[in-house]
């Protein structure tokens, strides 16, 4: 009997409008590259190259309930999106529940996200009015992608302890300044995050973190295997952060590189993480 091939998810990727980026992306080269229009069409031919199912269609800008109904239609029609993490104005609780309500009626809405990371008041995750927000998703199990950076992880550590029964993602293994050998408080802080078992990590955007013009797999594998150790193969998942990636590689090469890194793991712990991990974390609907 031929074993049937596990579903294989991206557990990240944007599609957005040519006008989407242009307002706030500071360098030119890179407006050169996100400045682009990214829709289905343009990221189907990878998908079916190698072989992968499904994704994840994640927020990014602008930032508005405009832009998670346009979200959610081209999700509705695009058979490969199994889930959409749209947005939410976290700094209003009162609305919050109203928020989540009328996106669960969305077939495919499967979490929330705001750009923390983008936040000029670093304390932003733990303002009373953003806590009470994160209880309100808590109460929902709601999941919460984390686009954060290493400063933030103490206070996203504050947030855990505070509402320590959320649901969240790490996007992008928090961006450790990989280009310059890391960043100091990175790893111990994550470690504290790993504890909270409601907590995953996506293994995505390390490229754009590292040298973008000579990195290679082995720049990379220092972090994945610390945060493997740290979350072991049952909250981690792979994500392309495709189009973003492009500035520092193709799709395939962000696919290739995890590939070779985990090489040498075993078929249950690839499906946890090319897969099932995501389908769990976000309780797609395939």
């Amino acid at each position: 009997m031929v074993k049937k091939r596990s579903i294989i998810i991206d557990s990240h990727q944007h599609f957005w409008e040519s006008s989407a980026l242009s307002s706030i992306i500071p360098a030119a080269t890179e407006i050169d590259i996100l400045g682009k229009e990214y829709k289905p069409e343009h990221l189907r031919g990878h998908l079916r190259k190698l072989c992968i199912d499904y994704t994840v269609f994640v927020q990014a800008y602008p930032q508005n309930f405009d832009n998670n109904k346009w979200m959610f239609e081209i999700a509705n029609k695009t058979d490969f999106v199994a889930g959409v993490v749209a947005w939410a104005d976290m700094q209003k609780p009162n609305e919050i529940a109203s928020v989540i309500n009328l996106m669960q009626q969305e077939p495919k809405f499967c979490g929330i996200r705001h750009i923390v990371e983008a936040e000029p008041n670093i304390d932003w995750i733990v303002q009373p009015r953003v806590l009470e927000s994160f209880r309100e998703l808590s109460k929902h199990k709601i999941a919460y992608d984390m686009l954060a950076k290493p400063r933030h992880l103490k206070n996203v550590i504050k947030l855990m302890e505070t509402v320590g029964d959320l649901k969240i993602v790490i996007d992008h293994i928090a961006k450790p300044e990989i280009a310059k050998g890391g960043t100091p408080g990175w790893e111990e802080n994550m470690k504290i995050i790993a504890q909270y078992p409601g907590i995953y990590c996506k293994l995505s955007g390390m490229i754009t973190e590292a040298d973008r013009k000579t990195w290679k797999p082995t720049d990379l594998e220092p972090y994945i295997c610390k945060i493997i150790d740290m979350f072991g193969y049952d909250r981690v998942m792979f994500g392309s952060d495709w189009p973003v990636c492009l500035l520092a590689g193709e799709y395939e090469d962000v696919w290739e590189a995890l590939c070779k890194i985990l090489s040498g793991i075993n078929d249950e712990q690839k499906e946890k993480v090319f897969g099932l991990n995501a389908l769990n974390f976000y309780n797609l609907k395939l």
